[in-house]
């Protein structure tokens, strides 16, 4: 039977006036690809009336890969 060990990393996102966008999402998923780690989910936390400002990224790879 295969075993997963998992990470979740947060990204907030970016925010200024009058101006909000997601996080740089591509470079994180190809550095952590890199590294063994493959997505499993992404996850939009909700803080009030829907809104979010964060991103939960989880990802999961198999247990006795290389690090």
């Amino acid at each position: 039977m295969k075993k997963y060990e998992y990470k979740t990393i947060e990204l907030p996102f970016k925010t200024g006036l009058f101006k909000t966008g997601t996080p740089d999402v591509e470079s994180l998923l190809n550095t952590e690809g890199e590294l063994g780690w493959r997505l499993h989910q992404v996850v939009l936390p909700a803080v009030g009336f829907g809104e979010s400002s964060s991103m939960m990224v989880i990802f999961e790879r198999e247990k006795g890969q290389d690090r």
